[in-house]
């Protein structure tokens, strides 16, 4: 069970620890998360996943949505994107392994994840247009 004092002192460090005061602290820690780009939502240049979408609505033959076919030319992208990585990362490995890039690999695999789950959306979404 928590004693008063500890709640006390609790919220004491509470108001002391509210995050970076000055403007440059907070430009800092506003970009802590983004470390290599890979989680930011839209990975492609828009004219690429734009021409990548015409095609694959054209290839389709059916009658396919353009948001759908944008969904999947920048999930398909994105796999492109990280798996590339992955393949720069296993070269550099046959250089010399370091522990921090057996680490940078485990890390890719959530976001190679995150990419094959949103394709098998958009292609449950496909599919479900063409009935």
């Amino acid at each position: 069970m928590t004693s008063v004092r500890q709640i006390e002192a609790n919220r004491s460090n509470a108001r002391r620890s509210t995050g970076p005061k000055t403007a440059g602290g907070k430009t800092r820690s506003s970009r802590n998360a983004l470390r290599h780009g890979l989680a930011r939502r839209d990975l492609s240049d828009p004219a690429e996943a734009a021409n990548l979408a015409v095609a694959i609505a054209s290839g389709l033959g059916h009658q396919v949505t353009l948001d759908a076919a944008m969904a999947l030319a920048r999930s398909k992208l994105a796999l492109l994107r990280i798996r590339s990585l992955r393949q720069a990362m296993l070269a550099a490995l046959l250089t010399g392994p370091l522990p921090s890039d057996l680490k940078g690999l485990q890390g890719l695999e959530r976001y190679d994840r995150a990419a094959l789950v949103q394709q098998k959306r958009t292609l449950r979404l496909l599919s479900r247009e063409s009935e």
